[in-house]
């Protein structure tokens, strides 16, 4: 019973292969009577398509020849395009096997999948480190959250105090490398706000690039910095505080004197964000950032305005 329930199934199979060849050799067969019966013209298409292919470099090939210098309305020969497709043919393949080759090199190296998977030492700092991070970069440790907390909470030495005269700006550009970024940003900011530069490009150029160094440090400040950043707080943090350029020399010399009192440079620029503030020209959004870097110092700018 078993083999005669079988025997259908194998019949039905057969049938489907000899039907699926006798379809193919009738497609091949009218493809064939097509080309036999209009070669004139599809010999001219098929020619052209070569030629646009090869920018007319075809015509220059054996095969290229035989097409293009066939009299109009002559019929080609019935193997001529098949054989005058090998050359294309061989050329796809190498150039397809090529492809797949780099397709499946970059899949078996670079695909998530594979980089994801876990190294032999397990996902410790330092096997991270040696599998994904280049042997000429710096790896740091991990920023724990306690480590972030001390460094916001400890207390930022004002390194203006040592000076006599702020509006110099030789002896100011000499301290100003000392200043942590996110500070020299925030002191900026400050004091544009309470003795604003007349450039007021200065403040969207310092805005822009806290912000950006804000998201790419992940909140922790002590994280190193591009130069082209730590340059644009260094340089705007001098202007601020020595341009006299169009300034309000009485607000100027007051936002000195704040700065020159204070040992913490926290302390100052908190005091100099509320002399803003009494001024009207505190702007609450543009220390958002500053949340991200130093949440104490943001909540002690913008607290005045609670």
């Amino acid at each position: 019973m078993t083999a005669l329930h079988r025997r259908p199934a194998a019949t039905g199979n057969a049938g489907k292969i000899v039907g699926a060849g006798v379809l193919g050799f009738a497609t091949l067969a009218m493809l064939g009577l097509v080309w036999w019966s209009l070669s004139p013209i599809l010999g001219q298409v098929y020619a052209g398509i070569r030629l646009a292919e090869t920018a007319t470099l075809w015509r220059f090939t054996g095969w290229g020849n035989y097409f293009t210098t066939m009299p109009a309305g002559q019929p080609f020969a019935f193997v001529s395009v098949y054989k005058s497709s090998v050359g294309f043919g061989l050329v796809a393949t190498l150039f397809t096997a090529l492809l797949g080759t780099l397709a499946w090199r970059k899949r078996s190296r670079e695909h998530i999948e594979v980089i994801i998977t876990a190294p032999r030492d397990g996902f410790a700092h330092d096997a991270i480190g040696r599998q994904f991070v280049p042997a000429d970069r710096l790896v740091r440790p991990p920023v724990t959250e306690q480590d972030q907390l001390n460094s916001v909470l400890a207390p930022a030495a004002n390194p203006f105090t040592a000076l006599r005269d702020l509006r110099d700006a030789r002896a100011v550009e000499t301290v100003v490398d000392d200043v942590r970024w996110h500070l020299a940003a925030a002191l900026f900011l400050t004091v544009d706000a309470a003795a604003p530069l007349r450039d007021r490009k200065a403040r969207d150029a310092v805005l822009k690039a806290a912000r950006t160094a804000a998201d790419g440090h992940a909140g922790d400040p002590e994280a190193a910095m591009p130069a082209s950043l730590v340059s644009v707080f260094s340089s705007h943090m001098l202007v601020a505080l020595t341009d006299q350029a169009g300034r309000d020399m009485q607000a100027l010399d007051q936002v000195h004197g704040v700065l020159g009192s204070k040992e913490d440079l926290r302390d100052a620029i908190e005091a100099l964000g509320a002399m803003a503030l009494a001024a009207n020209r505190l702007f609450f959004p543009d220390y958002a950032w500053l949340r991200h870097i130093d949440p104490n110092l943001q909540s002690r700018i913008t607290s005045y305005g609670g």
